[in-house]
């Protein structure tokens, strides 16, 4: 379903963001865990949680804790990684494609999809998306974010394709909008779609510390970033 142009399994070494959080500081460690606090704040307290993309498993490795999770990504080396690094008896990675995980009658309180599905064609969005809403319980709660491309998204893409050794330009190829992303959970037959904005300005803040950037993203979820984030965040029902 990837884009031919860029190979995910050779061109990203394996760990590269993970290592990146593990600073623990700076304005990207401060971009990831925001994001990753986000998705947590919309779940619903699940005992099972499917992460679709997991790549070096740093979601589930540091936010997770307590909850029986399990990675899947299509990166041998990235699930390699995150197997080493976040592996436990609970916290489970595996390189397989989510359409031979339905086959197992696997279900799941939730699945995350974290800045994934701009990677994809749309139809292959969709189609990713159809296949996830069959893992889910029938009360079961999907929570997906990619960038907003109706915000100041392309202009901070821009800055990290000139300054990352890792670059954008050949990997988001479908740019979401509001209004496509919601169209494109309602195509894949979920219901009680919402569509949000998260990720403001606050992971700039970091240059003055971690502390200024959480006291700013508290401000702008107060006033729900004016619906400009710099990410859109999605919650359906299958």
């Amino acid at each position: 379903m990837r884009e031919a142009a860029f190979d995910y399994e050779t061109e990203i070494s394996a760990g590269f963001y993970d290592r990146i959080y593990r600073r623990r500081r700076g304005v990207r460690y401060s971009w990831h865990d925001l994001k990753f606090r986000s998705v947590v704040e919309h779940l619903d307290q699940p005992r099972r949680v499917l992460d679709v993309g997991c790549g070096p498993g740093t979601f589930i490795g540091n936010y997770l804790d307590g909850i029986d999770a399990l990675g899947v990504d299509l990166s041998a080396a990235q699930v390699a990684y995150a197997s080493e690094t976040y592996g436990t008896p609970t916290h489970r990675f595996v390189a397989q494609p989510v359409g031979a995980l339905a086959a197992t009658g696997e279900r799941f309180d939730a699945v995350t999809m974290i800045e994934l599905i701009e990677h994809l064609a749309p139809e292959d969005a969709v189609r990713l998306l159809t296949d996830v809403r069959k893992l889910l319980s029938p009360d079961g709660l999907l929570v997906v974010t990619t960038p907003n491309y109706g915000s100041l998204w392309p202009l901070i893409e821009l800055g990290v394709n000139a300054v990352s050794t890792v670059s954008y330009a050949d990997q988001h190829i479908n740019k979401y909008r509001r209004r496509q992303f919601a169209n494109h959970l309602a195509q894949a037959g979920y219901r009680d779609v919402k569509v949000t904005t998260v990720l403001g300005f606050a992971p700039f803040a970091a240059v003055f510390g971690l502390g200024a950037a959480n006291a700013l993203n508290s401000l702008e979820n107060g006033v729900g970033h004016l619906g400009v984030g710099n990410l859109l965040l999605a919650t359906a029902r299958p």
